[in-house]
């Protein structure tokens, strides 16, 4: 699957971000479940391409399309929730993105609140208005 590929040659720059990483997990299991959907116009499509020449007399297994059909649907199946169980702490990611020294100034001027959001969301644990409030103070006085 090309897809696989795509995400990859994604994950495995150098400078990748966290937020490029969130970014490409969550744009491969939209593909995966997109596929997914198109399952049957691709059962088709292989079919027309891969017909048997006349001239092959040997016996195949006679497999009906329904077979093709609930084992695609199974493989598939199995791919997202691969992806899912490896990607489901993908979100984590985006906090280490707020720790970025580089980006310090530019929080100082207006601060990524969507980035504060989602780590908040993974790390329950925070308070979200005090400690935002502290790194704030905190940044602009670097």
């Amino acid at each position: 699957m090309p897809h696989v590929d795509i995400l990859f040659n994604q994950l495995q720059k150098r400078k990748t971000e966290p937020a490029q990483v969130k970014t490409a997990t969550d744009n491969f299991e939209k593909c995966i479940v997109d596929v997914r959907s198109k399952i049957d116009d691709i059962i088709n499509q292989a079919k027309s391409i891969c017909t048997e020449p006349q001239g092959n007399k040997r016996r195949r297994r006679n497999n009906s399309s329904h077979d093709h059909r609930v084992a695609a649907l199974e493989v598939f199946d199995n791919i997202a929730n691969s992806a899912n169980d490896r990607f489901q702490s993908k979100d984590h990611l985006v906090a280490a993105s707020l720790f970025f020294p580089e980006l310090f100034g530019e929080y100082c001027g207006k601060f990524p609140d969507d980035k504060w959001e989602t780590t908040c969301l993974a790390y329950s644990e925070l308070e979200k208005s005090p400690l935002k409030d502290r790194v704030v103070c905190y940044l602009c006085t670097e």
